[in-house]
């Protein structure tokens, strides 16, 4: 079984918003990796962002799926928003397969993503 390593970093000139770099395997077998992406989406209070950047994400599965459409929801609830940058052509595929790409803003790079917000 592959890991997950997710690093969070705030984005300094963008006030609540926050990026987190994927990097293995995102299924059900990696919770606690997820316990800081999950504090932090679950603790906001206000209009927060989080791009998510999935340039070195290899794979998820339907219990990630069901984790971002949770997070996304509560954030949305908050005024904020949950942008996924640089996914793989396969997570790009299954996104398009469940259908998670029309709800979920999507760009090709952290760098596209963050320029959206400014």
């Amino acid at each position: 079984m592959q890991t997950l390593e997710i690093t969070i970093e705030p984005i300094a000139e963008l006030q609540n918003t926050y990026i987190a770099h994927f990097q293995g395997a995102f299924d059900g077998g990696v919770k606690e990796p997820l316990e800081a992406v999950e504090k932090l989406v679950m603790g906001s209070t206000e209009k927060t962002t989080m791009i998510f950047d999935f340039k070195s994400l290899d794979y998820l599965n339907s219990y990630a799926i069901g984790q971002l459409v949770a997070w996304h929801n509560h954030l949305i609830k908050n005024g904020g928003q949950l942008i996924i940058a640089s996914p793989s052509k396969n997570v790009e595929d299954i996104f398009n397969i469940v259908g998670i790409s029309t709800v979920l803003k999507i760009f090709l790079d952290a760098e596209s993503a963050t320029a959206s917000l400014k």
